[in-house]
């Protein structure tokens, strides 16, 4: 079966809520996804991207960032700074998005994560 990432465009299987929180619209942006449960049973929706994957996540991260309003990390296998993810340039923007596609388990989008950093 694919990966999440890859069933949903979206490398870093992030939910209609983030999408939603940071500012992306539904129907134009998005749409819903498949339906997963956490380890508490609450469902969640992972966003299906509609348009290019790696800018809508820029976008994304570029108004959320990786830390939730508690501190806490909204993905376990990274944390970033604010500060820090808006001072890379869109080609380390791109790598660090690929790296975390690595980790979500994708591999049919590889080929947008190629170029040199």
């Amino acid at each position: 079966m694919r990966a999440r990432t890859d069933r949903h465009n979206n490398p870093m299987a992030f939910t209609t809520g983030i999408a939603k929180q940071a500012g992306l619209a539904l129907g134009l942006d998005y749409e819903e996804g498949d339906p997963f449960k956490d380890s508490v049973g609450r469902t969640y929706y992972t966003a299906r991207l509609l348009e290019e994957p790696i800018e809508i996540t820029i976008r994304v991260i570029d108004a959320i960032g990786f830390l939730t309003a508690g501190k806490g990390r909204r993905w376990a296998y990274i944390e970033m700074s604010r500060a820090l993810w808006h001072s890379l340039s869109p080609d380390m923007k791109r790598w660090v998005i690929g790296h975390c596609y690595h980790h979500e388990g994708g591999t049919g989008m590889k080929g947008l994560f190629t170029e040199k950093a």
